[in-house]
């Protein structure tokens, strides 16, 4: 038998992915009538921390905590379970579980099994029996597209404060 070491030219094949260089603006971004299941998802699944500045992402989904500034987005949810604390600035929020801090959306669901701390400026908001809110909400005039308005949901009053006190 020969000592020399055993060579082959054997050379796996890894297939070449497109370069993709992300832009800034709406090019390349799917229209805000697309299916919210496609484009940029970001989902911070159960028991992970996420910090920091987060942008241009169509959908951002926290199902853990998160602790952020977002601009650029187009949809929050939180889930049920999971904590946002900082400021959203978003077209659509859609509220399950914990939310401390400012948000500001044209469109905010809150579900009945949210837990929010902080300020909510928002153009059409649709809250459920046994949501809780501690803080302050401000309607934002001319961003309410209407279709909140119509339809078979429970509706929420806010006595206005009394001028004799």
């Amino acid at each position: 038998m020969s000592s020399k070491p055993h060579s082959t030219n054997f050379r796996p094949e890894i297939p070449k992915r497109p370069l993709e260089i992300p832009t800034r603006g709406s090019a390349g971004r799917p229209s805000a009538t697309a299916n919210h299941g496609e484009g940029k998802k970001l989902t911070v699944g159960r028991d992970i921390r996420l910090a920091g500045e987060i942008g241009s992402c169509d959908v951002l989904v926290v199902e853990g905590h998160v602790e952020a500034q977002i601009k650029e987005c187009s949809r929050l949810e939180v889930s049920q379970g999971g904590t946002f604390v900082g400021t959203a600035q978003v077209d659509e929020a859609e509220i399950s579980g914990t939310f401390e801090g400012d948000l500001t959306a044209r469109r905010v669901i809150v579900i009945g099994s949210a837990d929010i701390n902080g300020k909510i400026t928002y153009g059409a908001l649709q809250i459920e029996n046994g949501a809780r809110i501690k803080g302050s909400l401000e309607y934002v005039e001319g961003s309410d597209d209407g279709t909140s308005r119509s339809g078979h949901s429970a509706a929420i009053t806010i006595p206005r404060k009394s001028d004799d006190l």
